[in-house]
């Protein structure tokens, strides 16, 4: 039979589907891995097959998103205890696993995760220290990062900083060319000035579609562009 973890993807025997997994991308072992939880896709002779699949594309994330995460976790939000950026890890590998279904492999698989890291430093930190969660943590880190973008974008450089301005724009533009088309496209028409409605309405999406793909993909920028 045919094994088909995707649209994009199909294979004609579980050898052939093993071989692939090490050199799929995130986002292809998150679908995989999805793929893989449901039964029903195989017949019950074959259910040992799925579930080494599915073990291994989870190996496979957690190899790769741990070095990435703690970064994010250091470099973005200045965790500076190694430990706690572990235990932030490891509740962000639960969620994963637990809700892997919400991911949409439309949406870029880094701006998700990265959402997820946030969100759980964040609460870690309101349940263990309280005092250390300061400014920006209060409910406004979303508007935060959306004039982020816009100051990125912005295009009034002093003739001292003509070409540093010209640099991070391209720079930006290089970033934006790298998320996932419905991503780039929200992103696009937001820094054109459309509203959040409209933009549901073109693109034929919810507006809780395209406000949380719009902020999981400005952490991602926001990242990329510090590289």
């Amino acid at each position: 039979m045919a094994l088909q973890p995707s649209k994009a993807v199909h294979f004609e025997s579980w050898k052939q589907l093993q071989s692939w997994l090490p050199e799929a991308n995130e986002s292809q072992l998150m679908t995989a891995f999805v793929w893989a939880s449901d039964l029903k896709q195989v017949p019950a002779s074959e259910a040992r097959q799925l579930d080494k699949v599915r073990k291994d594309a989870f190996e496979f994330l957690v190899q790769r998103t741990r070095e990435p995460v703690l970064r994010f976790l250091s470099r973005r939000h200045h965790c500076r205890d190694a430990h706690l950026a572990e235990d932030v890890f490891q509740e962000v590998l639960i969620q994963v696993y637990r809700r892997a279904e919400q991911f949409d492999p439309e949406r870029s698989f880094w701006g998700w995760l990265y959402r997820i890291a946030r969100n759980k430093y964040i609460d870690t930190l309101r349940r263990q220290r309280p005092g250390d969660l300061g400014t920006g943590w209060t409910g406004d880190a979303d508007e935060a990062l959306e004039q982020w973008l816009y100051k990125q974008a912005a295009q009034a450089p002093t003739p001292e900083t003509v070409a540093l301005e010209q640099e991070r724009q391209q720079r930006l533009e290089a970033c934006l060319a790298r998320l996932p088309g419905p991503q780039q496209t929200i992103c696009r028409l937001k820094l054109e000035g459309v509203k959040g409605t409209e933009i549901a309405q073109r693109i034929g999406r919810s507006q809780a579609y395209v406000s949380q793909s719009f902020y999981d993909a400005l952490e991602l920028l926001r990242d990329w562009m510090d590289e």
